[in-house]
């Protein structure tokens, strides 16, 4: 096992390791592990260590069926724009993340974790929420967190739209301008497009011909 850190015996999660295997992936290590539900599993050694797996996947079931019946929200509309909230600042794969996550926005420690969504929805439900809304930021700079944002009122997003051109995307919404300053592009460039017919996800995401 010439340099190879043998990891038998150690505890990643609810995993025991058993034995390295012959396998490779991806030229990593392959790791015989037994997980506290009992079942055996196969995992490498880059997974074992960064914590992206933890157990045999039955963590993941659990969490996921706990998290269903916790709330009974998980259909709804709010609970999406909890999760695309998060997403936009913590998955690097998604299309925004670059315009959120990249830029160092996150959401406040109140939001996440075992509690996160339930606190979320009851600042939600305490500060106006309704199904025709979105999410504001109030400093479009600033992070996800009770004081930095609100719900508004149709009457108050219909009164912005003509004085500000508000335009909403992926469950957020922002003037022209705040726009303009997080997607880096110019005012008058996302005012074009959106007078040629461009749709207002190509007219934000589109790069800028050179």
């Amino acid at each position: 096992m010439s340099g190879i850190v043998d990891l038998t015996g150690q505890h990643f999660g609810f995993l025991e390791v058993i034995s390295m295997t012959n396998e490779r992936k991806h030229g990593k290590v392959v790791w015989l592990c037994k997980c506290e539900c009992e079942n055996v599993c196969k995992v490498t050694s880059n997974n074992l260590k960064n914590g992206s797996t933890i157990s045999c996947g039955c963590y993941n079931k659990k969490n996921l069926a706990r998290c269903r019946t916790k709330h009974g929200l998980y259909k709804s509309r709010i609970y999406n724009i909890y999760i695309c909230m998060k997403e936009r600042c913590y998955n690097p794969n998604t299309k925004s993340y670059k315009d959120y996550g990249d830029r160092g926005i996150e959401v406040c420690d109140e939001w996440l974790g075992e509690d996160g969504f339930k606190n979320f929805y009851e600042w939600s439900v305490a500060n106006g929420y309704d199904n025709s809304l979105s999410i504001d930021r109030i400093n479009v700079n600033g992070n996800y967190e009770p004081s930095n944002c609100k719900w508004s009122t149709s009457t108050e997003q219909n009164n912005n739209t003509r004085r500000n051109n508000n335009i909403t995307l992926n469950c957020e919404t922002h003037t022209i301008s705040e726009w303009s300053r997080i997607k880096g592009l110019s005012r008058n460039t996302l005012v074009a497009r959106l007078r040629n017919g461009w749709s207002i996800e190509d007219s934000l995401n589109k790069p800028v011909k050179k």
